[in-house]
């Protein structure tokens, strides 16, 4: 009996020397491996991770946060730099719709950052530094499951365009989805860039999408090329409207020549006279300028009218026609530029 006392009480004195063995290194004063290298505890392979420190725990863990929505910002901004760098370099600068493509709205990026979870599983106090540390972390695996439906519904709107930009046969009508799906594709892969971060391998699955991207700059300028207009002019005295119209197209990127393969651009000038009275002529002119395809098809249409009530009054109808013609001149100037952008997707 007493022997079996002496095997029990040794075997107790074994558990409590394997429990004060395995206390928690903090309870003893030691820093925990985390705070010693924290990289060895949250693996990058499967955790995104920064140390904040503070004078207490709040503001140790506010540090981490801030430390881990900074990391993330640097990340997705100089991958955004790398990728536009790439698609102007490859296309040419004068191509590219929008120089700039960042991340400079930080609401997304503080909104993105919260959506990927950050948790602060443990904090701890150092008493010789007085200093508290806590650690900011993301689980790649869960944050990939939580951020794939938004990266999918950019896809899907940047694929709506670019889709209905390659399917359209007319080079000008086709810039117009190009240029949506432009605008489109800078979210896409701003929400791309996010999505390499988080799991570069996943990520590699949509290269075929930022290859789209990249074309579309080179599909722009080609299509541009391709959209040559053949001035076609009645009605005009001199070149009064018809030097209006061409100047204005040709600030737009578009070459207005005598004669070209796929559209005319034709202006008439309409003179709209009321008749003369005692050798005086009254007009009310306007010009009709429509862009057509070598199939017939309109691919634009603009038509500015006289707004004077009174029309324009002249000894003769050639001098009623300078008189009123570089009025309306003046307003396709200011005003054709910015109804052909509007209608034709150009920011």
């Amino acid at each position: 009996m007493k022997k079996i006392i002496q095997t029990i009480s040794i075997a107790i004195l074994a558990v409590l020397s394997f429990g004060c063995a395995s206390t928690d290194s903090a309870a003893r004063g030691e820093a925990p491996l985390w705070v010693v290298n924290y990289r060895s505890v949250y693996p990058s392979a499967e955790f995104i991770a920064q140390r904040g420190e503070g004078a207490n725990r709040e503001d140790a863990i506010a540090d981490a946060d801030a430390r881990i929505a900074r990391y993330i910002q640097t990340e997705v901004d100089s991958h955004l730099t790398s990728s536009t760098n790439t698609i102007i370099t490859g296309a040419g600068a004068e191509a590219v719709a929008s120089k700039e493509i960042s991340t400079q709205n930080r609401t997304e990026i503080s909104s993105t950052v919260t959506l990927l979870n950050v948790e602060n599983p443990v904090s701890y106090f150092d008493k010789a530094n007085k200093t508290w540390y806590a650690m900011a972390v993301i689980n790649r695996e869960e944050a990939w499951n939580r951020f794939v439906p938004q990266l999918e519904d950019a896809r899907t709107a940047f694929n709506a365009s670019f889709s209905r930009a390659q399917a359209e046969n007319e080079p000008l009508v086709a810039n117009v989805y190009l240029r949506n799906a432009w605008e489109s594709g800078k979210l896409f892969l701003e929400k791309l860039e996010y999505a390499r971060i988080i799991s570069d391998q996943k990520e590699a699955a949509y290269k075929t999408d930022r290859e789209n991207i990249a074309k579309i700059p080179a599909l722009l300028l080609q299509n541009n090329l391709e959209s040559t207009l053949a001035l076609a002019v009645t009605g005009d005295n001199g070149s009064i409207i018809s030097e209006a119209v061409t100047t204005t197209f040709s600030e737009l990127g578009l070459t207005v020549a005598k004669s070209a393969p796929r559209y005319t651009l034709e202006v008439a000038v309409n003179d709209n006279e009321t008749g003369s009275a005692d050798t005086v002529y009254k007009i009310y002119p306007d010009v009709s300028i429509h862009i057509v395809g070598r199939t017939g098809k309109t691919v634009y249409s603009y038509i500015i009218k006289w707004n004077e009530a009174n029309g324009k009054a002249a000894g003769s109808l050639d001098r009623a026609e300078r008189l009123a013609f570089p009025v309306l001149a003046e307003r396709i100037r200011k005003e054709l530029s910015a109804d052909f952008k509007a209608r034709m997707g150009i920011k």
